[in-house]
């Protein structure tokens, strides 16, 4: 089954002006073509392993105010940096315990997830870990 993207079918149906005569093109059957609605989510598996750091509010492991996430939110327990194709205010069960996510990651950083600790040792103590991380 072919694909058609939607600025193709546009083109595809586009019509004909020829000596003040309207000819329409001919479009594709309906089985064969399969538009994708833009306002569907993807779906992401619910259960995976994932590498997961931890990261505090010291100004060399923050861009800019370290105390402010990338959503415009203030940094607080229970908060996770998360990759970028999770929105803002995604829940995720790590472990024992469920975070949401109000931050991004250095984008060579894209596959992980990094979960807020209060101070700079808590989160070197944390470490790099892999682990099973539920989508909610």
């Amino acid at each position: 089954m072919k694909l058609y993207q939607q600025a193709q079918f546009v083109g595809i149906l586009s019509c004909i002006v020829v000596a003040g005569t309207i000819v329409l093109t001919a479009a594709p059957k309906r089985s064969d073509i399969t538009l994708a609605a833009p306002d569907i989510e993807i779906e992401v598996a619910k259960d995976f392993t994932a590498e997961v750091t931890a990261y505090s509010s010291s100004p060399d492991e923050t861009f800019g105010d370290g105390l402010i996430t990338a959503s415009g939110r203030e940094v607080h327990d229970g908060l996770v940096a998360c990759p970028r194709k999770y929105p803002f205010g995604t829940r995720f069960k790590i472990g024992s315990r469920v975070y949401t996510c109000w931050d991004r990651l250095h984008p060579r950083f894209d596959h992980r997830f990094d979960i807020w600790k209060p101070s700079k040792e808590d989160a070197l103590q944390f470490g790099l870990r892999r682990m099973t991380v539920e989508a909610m």
